[in-house]
């Protein structure tokens, strides 16, 4: 009677293994997904327009240039006399397709310490989404306090905004 328990058990646990080896092997397909995806986007942050506005004093608005990158601007102005500024509407737009943060903005001036510079309504992080467009001032002054004529009247003040994925 032990050998016949024995063996209807070694039955059972053998009738075990073979059900869990016949569910593993239903289980156990490989699943394989076939498909293709495309994204498209598309990177385009520039300069929209710049607009000077009305001088002070007897400042001048020579020329404004942007240059081929289209980040890149020149000023160019004739400040005669302490206290003369010109000030300057810009535009920057994103038309692409993804949303850019202004990772630095960089001022050259030409080291004329007569010829000073402010901007205001825009920062370093500002985040421009796709679509958007940021309007800030640039103004070139005549420094105020300069007490003797520097050689050169003139400004050229270079602006260069460097833009970058927002995130990256």
């Amino acid at each position: 009677m032990e050998q016949k328990h024995k063996n209807i058990i070694i039955g059972g646990l053998l009738a075990i293994v073979v059900i869990m080896a016949v569910g593993y092997a239903a289980f156990a397909t490989q699943l394989t997904i076939n498909g293709t995806a495309t994204i498209e986007s598309k990177w385009d942050v520039h300069i929209k327009t710049i607009e000077p506005g009305q001088p002070i004093g007897t400042a001048k608005n020579k020329k404004v240039t942007v240059e081929q990158n289209q980040l890149t601007a020149t000023f160019e102005d004739e400040l005669v006399a302490p206290g003369d500024s010109i000030t300057y509407t810009v535009t920057v737009i994103n038309a692409g397709t993804l949303d850019a943060v202004l990772n630095d903005i960089n001022f050259n001036d030409g080291d004329n310490e007569a010829i000073q510079y402010t901007y205001d309504g825009i920062e370093v992080t500002n985040v421009l989404g796709n679509g958007d467009e940021v309007q800030f001032t640039i103004t070139v002054t005549y420094n105020p306090k300069i007490t003797s004529q520097p050689e050169s009247t003139n400004s050229t003040l270079t602006m260069t905004l460097s833009y970058g994925q927002n995130g990256v």
